[in-house]
């Protein structure tokens, strides 16, 4: 007499399995998104560390050239390597990526998923200001 052997996998099975990806699903997708949003920002971060750099070498310039200080009217004109996506003075954001210099004032930036941040400049002292979401 032949013995009929299952194979496979049962229906209760496969709904465990399938309630174990589901539950890993939720846990993992918010911790992508976080980690993407601290990538953008680190990234926002450097862009900025390298702005304030362009500023005070531009200052410094300007001591040795006419004994005074003063900054940059755009401080992106002043950068060895402006940012990708920087698109020049005045420009919409309308691509994620860009980088632009708003009214003589404001570092604009379009993150990936479309939200917007800006920072403050004064062109008479060279400091910028913390990111503020618009």
């Amino acid at each position: 007499m032949k013995k009929i052997l299952n194979e496979g996998f049962s229906l209760v099975e496969l709904i465990i399995v399938m309630v174990l990806i589901g539950i890993l699903a939720a846990v993992a997708v918010p911790r992508m998104s976080n980690t993407i949003n601290s990538g953008e920002e680190a990234s926002e971060n450097g862009v900025l560390a390298a702005l304030e750099s362009a500023v005070e070498m531009y200052a410094m310039d300007q001591v040795v050239e006419n004994s005074s200080r003063s900054y940059p009217y755009n401080p992106f004109d002043h950068m060895e390597k402006v940012p990708q996506g920087y698109t020049g003075e005045n420009s919409v954001l309308d691509e994620d990526g860009e980088w632009t210099f708003e009214n003589g004032q404001w570092i604009a930036h379009q993150r990936n998923d479309n939200r917007r941040y800006k920072w403050s400049y004064n062109s008479n002292t060279g400091q910028f200001g913390d990111r503020v979401a618009y």
